[in-house]
């Protein structure tokens, strides 16, 4: 009984059992059934070529037929295979990316839309985020687009970097897109990435980094932007685009005599006259930098003094109509008007002989301003004016002279303060002011008071305005306000005491 459960004997039984129905097999006439065999062998790989899921003929004939379809622009066709193809159970993220395009094919943009925010969000399809970017943004400037678009447009550039994280242009776009709303210090870290590439975004990491506190930061990424731009230059020496590069670090770095060393040298290489003045241009700016980080610094002395007019000199031998640089000129003129020092003097001197004859004669007109002499500033102003007619500055300092002269025409002095006012976008205090104390003097004085109102946010102008607004309200029988101006006057005298 024990052999029935021995696995050994249920296999002898097994083989003598089939020794003995291949005995009965009719050899002789087996070449009969060869055809036979070979259709049922033909018709199972048939049926499992056809029945395969992923191999299918059917499917691979859609597909086939699709590409053609999509190749020759008809979407009514290439829609109706693919539902055929969802029809199957298809719904892959291709699949449905490829229904999508040939809905939006037909205008159904709406859908499509619909369509490629459900793959980007519900099966991560970098594909689909791309196309929303292309379709909804690619042709749209920043200012043009609604808050919910903005944040779209956020939402796939952070999806997509983190998606294709080397992608460096997705990283860029995603970077300037953080910047733009604010979140700055988010994008340092995109930023040090792309600065492999592009050195100078390693200097927009820096400039962030100061501006968040973290000076150690700063230093760090902009130390490693001039080791790159460096490099670069060593091995492009008459790049214009490299050796400002290089100005820019160094300036961000506070070294300054570098940055003008570094151009001097780089001015003499360059091919063209067009860089070497690009690079003038910069020399100028690079030391305008430069004195305003020395005046910056509560040391001021006349040895300070005579050297910032010194470097003038410089910067206005390399770039002789740079308006940064012909605004400190004229600025650092005015400044050291009081000084007896000779060697002053003669560097001012040779500043205002240096300039254009515009600058010049503007320098002139003020000091003659400051000084009381409205006949000479007005010779000199006018004559600025003719050199330089859209420059506010002389405009303004033009009406002030006008309207202080014995025989003031106080119309003409007028509209060439409103000319002032009107060449600039913002005008500051000193505009208004103008104006208002013109306006007082012609006794226009309902007008004048808006203006001399602007002008008491500059404590320099503050007396006057007061003064002027007392007699306009005075004048409008508003005696009370009157006096509460000239009780300001009297209030800022006492506390100046």
């Amino acid at each position: 009984m024990i052999r029935y459960f021995n696995p050994l004997q249920w296999f002898k039984w097994l083989g003598q059992w089939f020794v003995a129905w291949f005995r009965t097999i009719p050899w002789k006439r087996a070449g009969t059934a060869v055809p036979a065999i070979g259709l049922t062998i033909a018709l199972a790989i048939l049926l499992f070529v056809s029945s395969g899921e992923n191999v299918s003929w059917r499917s691979q004939l859609i597909r086939d037929q699709l590409a053609d379809a999509f190749e020759r622009d008809d979407y009514q066709t290439a829609e109706l295979l693919i539902r055929r193809q969802m029809e199957e159970g298809d719904e892959s993220a291709d699949t449905l990316f490829r229904y999508a395009v040939a809905r939006h094919q037909q205008d159904e943009t709406e859908e499509a839309y619909s369509l490629m925010r459900g793959l980007v969000g519900q099966q991560r399809d970098p594909k689909a985020a791309r196309w929303l970017l292309q379709e909804l943004y690619d042709k749209k400037k920043w200012a043009d687009l609604e808050d919910a678009e903005q944040r779209e447009f956020g939402q796939l550039l952070q999806f997509l970097s983190e998606e294709t994280p080397d992608d460096l242009g997705i990283k860029q776009a995603y970077a300037d897109y953080l910047v733009r709303t604010n979140r700055q210090n988010q994008a340092i870290p995109y930023l040090v990435q792309l600065a492999s590439v592009q050195p100078m975004r390693g200097l927009q990491a820096a400039v962030i980094s100061r501006q968040a506190g973290e000076s150690g930061a700063a230093t760090r990424y902009a130390e490693a932007t001039l080791e790159k731009v460096q490099q670069l230059f060593a091995e492009e020496p008459a790049s214009p685009q490299l050796a400002m590069a290089n100005v820019q670090a160094l300036i961000f770095l506070e070294k300054h005599a570098d940055a003008v060393r570094l151009l001097n040298e780089s001015i003499g290489r360059m091919k063209t006259k067009e860089h070497q003045a690009a690079l003038q241009q910069a020399m100028g700016d690079t030391i305008v930098v430069w004195i305003n980080k020395i005046e910056s610094e509560p040391n001021e002395t006349p040895e300070e003094r005579l050297r910032v007019l010194k470097m003038l000199q410089v910067a206005l031998q390399y770039a002789p109509n740079n308006p940064r640089v012909l605004s400190l000129v004229a600025d650092q003129v005015l400044k050291t008007l009081e000084s007896e020092d000779k060697e002053l003097a003669k560097i001012r001197s040779a500043l205002v002989k240096g300039s254009s004859p515009g600058i010049a004669n503007f320098i002139r007109g003020t000091a003659a301003l400051l000084k009381d002499d409205a006949d000479k500033a007005t010779l000199h102003l006018k004559l600025a004016a003719e050199h330089l007619p859209h420059s506010a500055a002389i405009l303004n300092n033009l009406a002030v002279a006008l309207a202080e002269k014995e025989d003031a025409d106080l119309e003409q002095a007028l509209t060439i303060s409103e000319q002032a006012i009107e060449s600039v976008s913002e005008p500051n205090a000193y505009f208004y002011e103008t104006r208002g104390q013109i306006l007082t003097k012609l006794g226009k004085h309902l007008e004048a008071i808006p203006d001399l109102e602007r002008a008491l946010a500059e404590e320099s102008l503050a007396d006057a305005a007061h003064e002027s607004l007392a007699i306009c309200f005075e004048a409008l029988g508003q005696e009370e306000l009157g006096e509460e101006h000239r009780a300001a006057i009297v209030g800022e005298t006492e506390d100046s005491q």
